[in-house]
């Protein structure tokens, strides 16, 4: 017996694997940077709660650079790894906020201030391309909390350019996505934000 379905039955099937697909990115942002935070925490009696309000931004850049640690071969543990993400987190982002100078002593007192300004100089990196890269699509941004609100961007653009591709009208491929995004329940930006986002991200990539 055969099973037969039509091409909108089929559009719609690929449609729903890749919102799951970008809901569980989102997700999986957010718990990262949860679990950072716990674990700092806990082995190093640092409180860094506050990270959690800008979790799935911040993990955008984060996560990068974790893997990039674990690519190169950085002799350092799990929570080493934890410590020295935090620690680039608040010099790029949060450099005047409360709890930047234990996070440094810290890394001092483990003995990674070769590894952490090895990051640190990735991340400046990566976050000045990010900047480019939306300066470019002309998304203008006055403070650099914004700029944080837009990193969730970084791992998922492929993601985005994708699932843009099987809709050939680009504002309801930037309306779909953005209600994607927003059903997730981990992004800061309104809808409104991110479908202009994304049709610029749309535009940029076709």
């Amino acid at each position: 017996m055969e099973f037969l379905i039509s091409e909108q039955q089929l559009r719609i099937l690929l449609q729903e694997g890749n919102k799951s697909k970008l809901t569980d990115a989102l997700k999986t942002m957010y718990a990262f940077s949860s679990n950072l935070v716990s674990r700092v925490m806990k082995v190093y009696g640092l409180n860094l709660k506050m990270l959690l309000a800008w979790g799935t931004s911040i993990a955008g850049l984060m996560m990068p650079l974790d893997n990039y640690m674990r690519d190169k071969g950085f002799n350092v543990n799990d929570d080493q790894r934890k410590l020295i993400l935090a620690g680039v987190i608040f010099i790029l982002f949060f450099e005047g906020r409360r709890g930047l100078s234990k996070v440094l002593s810290e890394i001092d007192e483990q003995g990674l201030e070769k590894e952490f300004k090895t990051v640190l100089k990735k991340g400046k990196d990566l976050k000045n391309a990010f900047i480019q890269f939306i300066e470019v699509m002309k998304i203008t941004t006055s403070t650099m909390m914004e700029v944080i609100a837009y990193c969730f961007l970084i791992p998922i653009i492929p993601e985005i350019v994708e699932l843009s591709q099987k809709n050939k009208d680009m504002k309801d491929s930037a309306i779909f996505i953005a209600e994607r995004l927003i059903a997730s329940g981990v992004v800061l930006l309104s809808r409104e934000v991110l479908v202009t986002l994304i049709k610029k991200i749309i535009k940029k990539f076709r």
